[in-house]
């Protein structure tokens, strides 16, 4: 979901991962039958492949990745786009993603870059945060790019990922800044026929918030950036990166 073409996610998207809702609307399915219908769409808009790219060096900026040692989940992974660029400086990296047509095509790519499914794949999967999961598979590091307005319940989400992490590991979500005034083009966005069944976050999120919801999730060392030049189709506003580190036993 993360390199969505109505949003974001990645993620997407990956979005809920956990049938949270409105007024009983369940955004996962959503989300899910919506990117599983448009995953032909994710490279036609010319902002895709720029924005993905400036993930990528805010995520390189942000954590030191060692090709030889970090195990890096990619949430709301959507086909990739971030993945494979991140695929030589991680070890191994496993995208997630609740739409099973985002993944077949992740995993499409993937072998046809001549990568294996220990160093880059991807599955579909609502993860909640128990043991078992991922075949009790734990991380040094965990993204999720521009998928958390897709998310109906990001507290829950966050200590779901939060479970994921290894001692010490980080979380580092991007998507878009509270904005005041809505652009235009964000209102004529929010217009279109399923934006509102998709999108639960229609204005982004204030840094308040995410501090929060990073904390109640038992994160330490919040931070949150303004990554430069960035704009997303979804949020013309600022696009920050926040991150937050499991503590260590």
């Amino acid at each position: 979901m993360s390199d969505a073409p109505h949003s974001h996610s990645h993620s997407h998207h990956n979005d809920g991962h956990e049938h949270e809702h409105n007024d009983g609307h369940d955004f996962a399915a959503a989300n899910a039958k919506h990117f599983n219908e448009n995953v032909d769409k994710f490279e036609d808009q010319p902002f895709a492949k720029e924005f993905a790219g400036r993930q990528f060096i805010a995520y390189l900026g942000a954590y030191p990745f060692d090709g030889e040692k970090t195990v890096m989940m990619d949430f709301a992974c959507g086909i990739g786009m971030v993945s494979r660029q991140m695929a030589p400086y991680a070890k191994q990296i496993v995208g997630v993603d609740i739409s099973q047509g985002l993944v077949d095509e992740f995993n499409l790519r993937v072998k046809n870059q001549g990568l294996t499914p220990d160093e880059l794949k991807a599955v579909c999967v609502q993860l909640k945060g128990e043991e078992g999961e991922l075949d009790n598979l734990k991380f040094d590091v965990i993204v999720c790019g521009m998928a958390y307005h897709h998310i109906s319940d990001v507290a829950k989400t966050t200590q779901t990922l939060a479970f994921f992490l290894k001692p010490g590991g980080v979380l580092m979500v991007n998507d878009g800044l509270k904005m005041d005034v809505i652009p235009p083009m964000l209102m004529e966005m929010q217009k279109k026929a399923n934006f509102k069944d998709v999108v639960p976050h229609t204005h982004g999120f204030e840094e308040s918030e995410i501090r929060k919801i990073f904390e109640d999730a038992g994160l330490v060392k919040f931070q949150l950036d303004i990554m430069s030049k960035a704009k997303h189709h979804t949020f013309p506003g600022k696009v920050f990166i926040a991150k937050g580190v499991k503590p260590k036993a």
